[in-house]
């Protein structure tokens, strides 16, 4: 991509994915205005409605790899999730619940599309740099969005109301579902000559290539293990005062963006399942740190900065590792699948996090450590090939049938 189409890329990206990230926050906001008889529990229950879908991305993953124009597949799908979400917010407390959580599950369906399947459309296009740097830039529209989405919601909701944030951000959406048309189209891709892949298809190809199988678990661990931190680095906070959960949430959000920001200047050129490991193993010692220094509210908000510089780069890697490793007529379907099933580890961690960061903090921190520490060597260990698999069955998704001769 040229400098220009890069720059049309960051804002579309940044758009679209701050509608997937704020979208929780903007309806939290709007049940807590909406006077409903269970406010919170409807929260919790639109938000579980908004994430769970994620889980099961790999089921809408195929359309990339089978579309003509994938582009169009992403645009399509930001304009629908904004306008499910849109719907949602303006029938809530005046139809069925019910109702309301389908449209919300539906959009949440459309999730990975916005996530993996963007990062797939972007992903083999080169720019200044390489691809490597392109996906530095990629990553850091999330770190962008995910610091800008509760911003945007929350001075929407404060200039109009709750419901007018949730539009704003519906609208924000639509304007980056436009965008995307703007990127430059792959053409289509291998699989659109046959059949197309299977719902498995992008599962099947990360459980049988080995780096790439390494990265996926290496990602999903440790977007489990950071989601659980940042929730007790929230909590660790606030017992240093009332609002500075907010403040230990933001310094990680810093790292974040620091480490993207500087990666998109000097892209990392480590093989993915090395450097993943490499950076998911330098969490327990981060995670000790924490423990060691939550005394301080000052060293605090620095481990947490340094969490987030090592978040930055793994993002990165699992990115690259995706485009390089992928077969190419399931590509999508890989972007996908991991993406949707990094939010669901994540939500794990915070859910599991949040059910037991009342028996310490400090204690809950020391426990990720743990897991870090069994679990990459654990992840390295399973390392025996298993079986080749013809290409047709990675592109369907389906086990071959061998005929026995004679």
């Amino acid at each position: 991509m040229h400098r220009r189409q890069v720059s049309g890329f960051v804002v579309a990206a940044v758009l679209v994915r701050s509608m997937d990230a704020g979208a929780t926050v903007a309806l939290v906001l709007l049940c807590s205005a909406a006077h409903l008889a269970s406010p919170l529990r409807t929260a919790g229950l639109l938000g579980a409605a908004l994430t769970a879908p994620h889980a099961l991305g790999f089921l809408v993953a195929p359309v990339l790899d089978r579309a003509r124009e994938p582009r169009v597949v992403v645009a399509v799908a930001a304009v629908v999730f904004a306008v499910l979400l849109g719907g949602a917010g303006l029938l809530l407390g005046t139809v069925s619940l019910l109702l309301v959580v389908l449209l919300v599950l539906a959009a949440g369906a459309l999730g990975p599309l916005l996530t993996g399947g963007l990062s797939s459309v972007v992903a083999s296009s080169r720019g200044a740099g390489g691809p490597r740097r392109i996906q530095a830039v990629d990553a850091l529209t999330y770190g962008v969005a995910g610091a800008a989405a509760p911003l945007l919601v929350a001075t929407a909701s404060g200039a109009l109301s709750a419901l007018g944030g949730l539009l704003a951000l519906s609208a924000a959406g639509v304007v980056g579902g436009l965008g995307v048309l703007g990127l430059p189209g792959a053409g289509p891709g291998p699989a659109t000559a046959g059949r197309g892949p299977g719902v498995r298809a992008g599962l099947l190809a990360v459980w049988r290539r080995r780096p790439l199988r390494r990265v996926a678990l290496l990602t999903w661990l440790a977007a489990g293990v950071v989601a659980a931190a940042v929730l007790a680095g929230v909590s660790l906070g606030e017992s240093h005062g009332t609002g500075c959960g907010a403040w230990v949430a933001g310094a990680f959000g810093l790292g974040n963006l620091t480490g993207a920001l500087l990666l998109s200047i000097v892209p990392p050129r480590v093989r993915p399942e090395r450097g993943m490991a490499v950076l998911t193993a330098l969490l327990a010692p981060a995670l000790l740190m924490v423990v060691v220094c939550a005394g301080l509210f000052a060293g605090l908000l620095a481990t947490y900065v340094l969490l987030g510089l090592l978040v930055a780069p793994q993002t990165v890697l699992s990115l690259a590792a995706r485009e390089e490793l992928a077969p190419r007529e399931v590509r999508g379907s890989v972007f996908v699948t991991v993406a949707g099933t990094k939010v669901a580890f994540s939500s794990a961690g915070t859910a599991v996090a949040g059910a037991v960061v009342a028996a310490g903090a400090h204690r809950l921190l020391a426990g990720a450590a743990v897991l870090v520490s069994v679990g990459v060597p654990l992840v390295w260990g399973l390392s025996r090939q298993p079986r080749p698999v013809p290409r047709a069955e990675v592109a369907s998704g389906r086990p071959s049938v061998r005929r026995p001769l004679g």
